[in-house]
């Protein structure tokens, strides 16, 4: 606003030179002389106007885009380390087999019962694990849904992995890492945890595929340009998890859309296969 004021008063003070001084580069002997050159300066100005919104016009966008290259880079991180864990599941899987036989030869009821305990830790973190036909999506489905049972959050998932085979290893990433962030971070804030849920779709419909993504919200949400309206402290830093999502969904032609209803918010996503 100040640089505007400035280039405006400006413009104003050198258009207008010519009707005071008549010895300046914007003067002249006869009125129509300034009135031609009072034109011109004005004109130019609306320029400098033009030119400058432009460039504030570039300079946003290159921010929402350097933030949204950020979040996609932190989910790839995410998927990385969700990675390391999955293997780690795998290894406590195997142990299970020394487990149990050291509990064949335990006799003392106390160590039996810790063994017992630690085994059912290990079976619910394997049952978390994911087998859709997709393994980059099975591993943040896991990551996720082991999230999911540290804070009693209940997450179904009914996903054929095999048609996101077209789609990049950080595209999946972008769009389900941002899209279960954000639904899990919300369930957490639900005093009643029998209403935590979360329902995970992926399947094909017509020659396109469907991603649908809903999360249980009493909240009534108000939304602004097809995004709702944040309640967090930091405005500036919220929504571009969202907007990462169609970003990454309108580069294969697809589109987004958001709704709340009868307590249910939901993401669709629809790309023609």
């Amino acid at each position: 606003m100040l640089f505007a004021a400035v280039i405006g008063l400006s413009v104003f003070l050198s258009s207008n030179l010519g009707f005071v001084y008549t010895n300046t580069p914007f003067g002249g002997r006869y009125r129509a002389d300034v009135f031609n050159v009072r034109t011109l300066v004005d004109l130019g100005g609306l320029a400098i106007f033009y030119a400058y919104h432009i460039q504030r016009l570039h300079l946003r966008s290159q921010q929402d885009l350097a933030r949204m290259e950020t979040i996609l880079f932190h989910q790839y991180e995410q998927y990385e380390q969700s990675q390391e864990t999955l293997e780690l599941i795998h290894f406590k899987y195997h142990d299970l087999k020394h487990h149990i036989h050291a509990l064949r030869a335990e006799e003392n009821a106390d160590k039996r019962s810790e063994y017992l305990d630690q085994m059912e830790e290990d079976i619910k973190s394997y049952g978390a694990q994911q087998h859709t036909g997709n393994s980059v999506l099975d591993t943040l489905l896991t990551s996720k849904s082991l999230n999911c049972l540290q804070h009693g959050i209940e997450m179904t998932i009914v996903a054929d992995g095999a048609l996101l085979d077209f789609m990049d290893v950080m595209d999946i990433c972008s769009i389900f890492g941002n899209a279960l962030d954000n639904a899990i971070e919300y369930e957490k804030k639900l005093e009643d945890q029998e209403k935590r849920m979360i329902h995970v779709s992926v399947f094909s419909q017509r020659d396109f595929l469907i991603i649908r993504i809903e999360n249980y919200c009493e909240q009534q949400l108000q939304f602004k340009k097809e995004f709702p309206v944040t309640t967090k402290a930091q405005h500036q830093f919220h929504g571009y998890g969202l907007k990462s999502v169609r970003h990454t969904v309108h580069k294969y032609g697809g589109e987004v859309d958001i709704s709340l209803k009868n307590n249910w918010f939901g993401l669709k996503i629809l790309i023609p296969l």
